[in-house]
């Protein structure tokens, strides 16, 4: 997957002297400490270190640094609110294939907020089951325009696609995107504390 990662960044012009990999939230925090990076991507699958203990660490500490959760699978609703709790600003699937994963991380980099179809697919069965307690929590219902946007996202709509199917800007889009991940972080705050294993890519 580092590999697979390197030759993605490549793509994107970042090549190996804007590259720090580590496997151990310990040296992430020193390379933070010592150099500048924009991105960090965080491996929540991984044997090591603490990734949503890292990506809090990385809003309380460095919050200019994109946080983005990276997995091989969606794993739960627990982890995937965790780790956007935490402050990551998109998780993103390894499955999806190099173009995919090229056109999210440059979205990223260029400040935009990105959500996966199979992740909205979850958020909004995640709010369907939990309409009945989220009526007491206003701030956390999902608006109209905000379930609207998920399910053409469902549908495999990109952003730019979704802009010009609600004729509004992609901007807004991207802005809606984050409110949603705000409302997910204030539904799940009730919940216990997910804590999971990981590993850590780091690039500047």
């Amino acid at each position: 997957m580092q590999e697979r990662l390197h030759y993605v960044l490549s793509m994107l012009g970042c090549d190996e002297p804007q590259i720090a990999w580590t496997d151990d939230d310990a040296t992430a925090m020193q390379l933070f400490e010592s150099q500048r990076f924009g991105v960090a991507l965080v491996d929540i699958g991984l044997p090591d270190g603490r990734g949503i203990e890292l990506i809090e660490w990385l809003q309380a500490h460095h919050p200019q640094v994109s946080a983005v959760a990276i997995s091989a699978s969606l794993r739960t609703e627990e982890t995937i609110f965790s780790a956007l709790r935490a402050g990551a600003v998109a998780y993103l699937l390894k499955v999806r294939d190099d173009l995919e994963l090229s056109i999210a991380l440059r979205s990223i980099e260029q400040g935009g907020a990105l959500i996966d179809a199979a992740i909205a697919r979850r958020i909004l069965a995640w709010h369907a089951d939990h309409a009945s307690d989220l009526l007491s929590m206003p701030d956390v219902m999902l608006t109209p325009r905000e379930r609207n946007m998920l399910e053409l996202v469902v549908q495999g709509l990109t952003h730019r696609d979704i802009a010009e199917t609600l004729s509004t800007p992609r901007l807004a889009v991207e802005r809606r995107t984050r409110n949603i991940y705000g409302k997910l972080a204030l539904g799940s705050r009730a919940g216990s504390a997910y804590r999971m294993a990981n590993g850590t890519i780091l690039l500047r």
